[in-house]
């Protein structure tokens, strides 16, 4: 699909979210899903969540739309592809009700994880999944057999709660999605997967548009179930979208274009289990990447958009990864492992390590307070 194509469709995503995430705001004022100020928050006045209902609105508006003013050639698309869209979008209202839920009534960890595992089974279920993956030495294919459908399930439940993890600052999850998103489709046009490029490019423009009402100062958050979404979206994108292209993408592919969600839940997993134990790996912390950021003396504003430009790298190694060969390869990856190490000690990521001093800087009142994941 050409690239008129895919900006007409991310341009009608787009509006829509720009038109219907007011409205949102208001529906969220009325059944009480606001999030009040208090000593684990940023901001200091209440802010209407349930963001992802816009989100999710523009992305299907979107979608429709375009479908309709083409003649049905989405659906023939996506169709050819493989796409079997009632578990896609079955699985995403279930991700969006089950946080809609949580912004209004709160629900347990447990009870948010069983309802990630329920869709992640749906979409599994539905034909979405890694059946094999390349070895990276030799080129050729290795097959999860059975496994294939426990991967699924893992890798869908770990990108939603990634997202979950990092929607801490204004704009910071949307934004990191957005940036995903543009990887995805170019990835996605050097494997000739126009279907994916299509999705990819209506959630970029949703994710744009909301960003309006997102970004610091926002008036609007995404809540549960927006972060949530994005997760599981974006996970659902990069398996089926990169994984099985006309050459089969390695899996380190769908991981670099995610990268940072992923690495700051990795981290959180190894810095929790080392230091108090893995029952306190579901315990919420002030050490996630942009806490530490803040903490360091950063505004929110110059801490998202440090993690933007982190973004941007990691999708540059991403499609520099597809379109590389020998071992240029090889180094690539290998010096994106290095910079990842490199940056997880210069923040201070070690055992037993204190939060990073504070510097004098406006932010520092913000960073006594901990933000709101």
């Amino acid at each position: 699909m050409g690239g008129g194509a895919l900006l007409f469709c991310a341009a009608i995503a787009f509006a829509f979210a720009l038109l219907t995430t007011p409205l949102v705001q208001r529906l969220a004022l009325i059944v009480g899903a606001v999030d009040h100020p208090d000593h684990r928050r940023i901001h200091a006045r209440p802010v209407p969540t349930l963001g992802g209902i816009a989100v999710a609105v523009s992305l299907l508006a979107a979608l429709l739309g375009f479908d309709w003013i083409s003649g049905g050639a989405v659906d023939a698309l996506l169709t050819q592809y493989g796409w079997r869209l009632r578990y896609f979008f079955l699985g995403g209202v279930i991700i969006v009700a089950g946080g809609a839920a949580d912004d209004i009534y709160g629900l347990s960890p447990a009870a948010k994880l069983l309802i990630q595992i329920v869709a992640a089974t749906l979409a599994a279920l539905g034909g979405y999944g890694v059946d094999a993956i390349t070895n990276p030495l030799t080129g050729g294919q290795i097959s999860l057999g059975a496994l294939g459908t426990l991967f699924t399930i893992t890798w869908i439940v770990a990108v939603t709660n990634a997202f979950n993890l990092i929607d801490g600052l204004d704009g910071l999850a949307a934004g990191v999605a957005f940036i995903a998103a543009i990887s995805i489709i170019l990835i996605a046009q050097v494997e000739t997967r126009p279907d994916a490029a299509l999705l990819a490019a209506a959630f970029a423009g949703a994710l744009l548009g909301f960003l309006r009402y997102n970004f610091h100062p926002a008036s609007i958050f995404l809540g549960d179930s927006g972060s949530q979404l994005l997760g599981y979206t974006l996970s659902l994108l990069s398996i089926q979208g990169l994984q099985k292209g006309a050459t089969t993408v390695v899996i380190i592919v769908p991981i670099l274009a995610l990268g940072l969600p992923l690495l700051d839940t990795a981290v959180a997993i190894l810095r929790r289990s080392v230091v108090a134990g893995f029952a306190t790996i579901f315990r919420a912390d002030r050490e996630h990447i942009h806490h530490r950021l803040v903490a360091m003396g950063m505004t929110q504003r110059r801490a998202v958009l440090v993690l933007y430009a982190v973004c941007l790298a990691f999708g540059a190694v991403a499609f520099l990864s597809v379109i590389a060969r020998g071992p240029f390869k090889a180094v690539l990856l290998a010096g994106a492992v290095v910079a990842i190490i490199v940056g997880v000690r210069a923040l201070g990521y070690r055992p037993n390590a204190e939060t990073p001093t504070k510097t004098a800087d406006s932010s520092l009142d913000e960073a006594a307070k901990l933000p709101r994941s």
